[in-house]
């Protein structure tokens, strides 16, 4: 029976269950997880998702928390280099990346929920705790905001949080266009590209010609240290 297994054993069941709705999310999206289908796509009964997990907004909670973790190991695997601006920028990039290959967990992370989720799922998520203040979450935005104090080292604690806000607010808004299918490939990558050096101008890091510069470097360091994006005839007009 579940209940005398080892423990070992109930460990790999829990991230056997993990693993599965993870796809699931993946894939389809939050709206199509539910206990009976984790149940019978683990081989288990619905008892054992419960025995482990509570609740389906407990399990969309931890498949949110596990996305999350994968997000900021790709925010991290950006490395420092003698250009701040150009390691920013790429670790822009690589945000716009994730969302549009992740789509569904994309919107579970950072919605928090599919909008066909009944309203006390919707709570019961959210009662697991903001993304922020998570492990894997809070993970993700040191990342980003490291990123960004590099980039402004004379900006003081306060100012840099705005900042980081600024370039977090700019990835998630021209990531939600490309989802919602308002922004092409192509020109979801010009607005990017153009939103991210704004920014950087606006606030005095570089020049024009130099910020454009850096973004230009970040473009050349995606295709050849992070492989598996196809480079668009915009890319390579741009990394020229």
């Amino acid at each position: 029976m579940d209940d005398v297994q080892p423990p070992a054993d109930r460990a790999d069941l829990q991230e056997k269950l993990l693993s599965i709705a993870h796809r699931i999310v993946d894939e389809e999206g939050v709206d199509k997880l539910t206990v009976r289908r984790l149940a019978a796509e683990a081989g288990v009964s619905t008892m054992a998702v419960y025995t482990r997990f509570g609740s389906v907004g407990a399990v969309a909670a931890a498949v949110r928390e596990r996305g999350f973790g994968e997000f900021a190991d790709l925010m991290e695997s950006v490395g420092e280099t003698e250009d701040p601006l150009s390691d920013l920028y790429l670790q822009y990039l690589l945000y716009l990346r994730f969302a549009a290959g992740h789509l569904h967990l994309y919107s579970l992370m950072f919605q928090y929920t599919s909008p066909e989720w009944a309203a006390g799922q919707r709570a019961e998520l959210l009662q697991h705790a903001a993304p922020a203040e998570t492990p894997e979450g809070s993970r993700s935005f040191g990342a980003m905001l490291r990123r960004v104090e590099r980039a402004y080292p004379d900006a003081d604690a306060a100012t840099t949080g705005v900042r980081a806000g600024e370039a977090w607010a700019s990835a998630h808004g021209v990531a939600m266009l490309g989802m919602a299918g308002l922004l092409g490939p192509e020109a979801l990558d010009a607005v990017a590209g153009s939103m991210a050096v704004a920014l950087a101008v606006g606030h005095g890091a570089r020049r024009l010609d130099a910020a454009e510069a850096s973004m230009t470097r970040a473009r050349r360091r995606l295709a050849d240290e992070h492989p598996g994006g196809e480079r668009t005839a915009d890319d390579e007009r741009r990394a020229d």
